[in-house]
């Protein structure tokens, strides 16, 4: 079952990328000539360099095209990209890097710019880890970055280091797109993100709201799912003693039940093909067995051994999955996790049934990883087996109690 479970994840695996569908779109090469072709949609978080594509959609050839070869592409109705030759502020948005110089660091570079809002005024944007720059560009001003800086400054009275903003962009929209019905005040308030500026400048080029939430609606969103799961483990443990081999055991397989609940955060980006996800669970296991210890001589009698396990705990594994669609309603999907235990509480007792003594100790478990195959159905019902790599539950002295299981879980979305 192990194997079978690990070679699934592994085709899963590799057929990742082929899951990210071409779409519709165009390039716009040096020579100015488009070519209508269809475009590897990634959905990128990070503004790309370069993209792969397709002249026919059955073809089995992929073709890439780079910023070096394009001055524009797109993909129909959703996301456009542009090459410009820029300033660019390159200055340090983490605290912990910033300097004392509230003006830009400008470099020149070429690069592609995603069209967030169209119309007398273009707004644009650039993503690069952390890092989010906007520029605009008017009938009468060119292609510029709207100028934010983040800097340090010392407090004259504590003595301390607070970061600052260079907000410039507010004197560059208050000059240069505003309307006679433009405020000081609108201008004030208007923060230096996504969500303002699009808003800006759409009330700006007179979008309607309607207009704007449909535009909205082609980005990927984020979205917090919280589900009930139920399910199996099928458990396999042992128990060896490094100081006396005699006493090593092996449990008979089980079957546990499981129950919890699951947080999954679906990612904006990447086409929603990423989450992170917690998913506490309750486990209870009990094993026990039988065996015998040779006395060695012939007067004496064998001696007979009971051992018994008890573990529970709230297990917790915490992951990523990434999700292959295979239409608008279905996908399948493979998860990592690292999962720990909260409450956790193990108990071994060994019983010597000849000489009538008892031993017993407890520890607390560590540890392991987890690697799961599922599939989806509507963003409402969930199965899925998950391999759980062995982990150590108690380790005493001599003793050490091992112990893994794969599940197989049930989840409902609740909201």
């Amino acid at each position: 079952m192990k194997k079978l479970l690990l070679i699934a994840l592994l085709l899963c695996y590799s057929f990742t990328n082929a899951q990210i569908t071409f779409e519709k779109g165009y390039f716009i090469s040096n020579d100015g000539n488009r070519t209508e072709c269809y475009i590897k949609n990634l959905d990128w978080k990070n503004t790309p360099t370069d993209f792969k594509y397709k002249t026919q959609l059955s073809d089995s050839e992929i073709k890439t095209e780079s910023i070096a070869t394009t001055q524009e592409f797109g993909i129909d109705n959703e996301t456009t990209y542009k090459r410009f030759k820029i300033k660019i502020d390159r200055s340090n948005d983490d605290p912990r890097k910033m300097t004392t110089n509230r003006n830009p660091d400008w470099k020149e570079e070429t690069l592609f710019l995603k069209t967030l809002v169209t119309g007398d005024a273009i707004l644009y944007s650039y993503t690069e880890d952390n890092t989010n720059r906007y520029f605009y560009a008017t009938k009468t001003v060119p292609t510029e970055q709207l100028i934010y800086v983040k800097y340090l400054t010392t407090d004259q009275n504590e003595g301390a280091e607070k970061v600052t903003e260079n907000n410039e962009y507010k004197q560059q929209l208050y000059k240069n797109v505003a309307t006679t019905a433009t405020t000081e005040k609108s201008i004030l308030n208007l923060t230096y993100k996504k969500a303002d500026l699009v808003a800006y400048f759409s009330k700006y080029n007179n979008i309607s709201p309607d207009a704007m939430k449909k535009e909205n609606a082609k980005s990927s969103k984020g979205q917090l799912l919280i589900k009930v799961t139920a399910g199996l483990g099928m458990v396999s443990s042992s128990l060896s003693n490094e100081g006396n081999s005699q006493q090593n055991t092996e449990f008979d397989n089980k079957t546990i039940f499981k129950f919890g609940a699951e947080a999954e955060y679906i990612l904006p980006y990447n086409k929603n093909k990423w989450s992170v996800f917690i998913n506490p669970v309750y486990q209870k296991y009990q094993g026990e067995n039988d065996y015998t210890i040779p006395s060695g001589f012939m007067a004496f009698p064998d001696i007979q051994y009971n051992v018994k396990i008890d573990y529970n705990a709230v297990q917790v594994p915490i992951g990523v999955r990434h999700y292959m669609f295979l239409n608008e309603k279905s996908k399948i999907f493979i998860s990592a996790a690292y999962s720990f235990d909260l409450g956790s509480n193990t108990k071994i007792t060994y019983t010597n049934k000849t000489g009538n003594n008892i031993t017993s100790f407890e520890g607390n478990s560590s540890g392991n990883l987890a690697f799961g195959l599922g599939y989806n159905f509507s963003n409402k019902f969930t199965v899925e087996a998950r391999l759980n790599t062995k982990k150590e539950l108690v380790n005493y002295n001599s003793y050490s109690a091992k112990y893994n299981a794969i599940d197989f879980i049930f989840a409902y979305t609740i909201f």
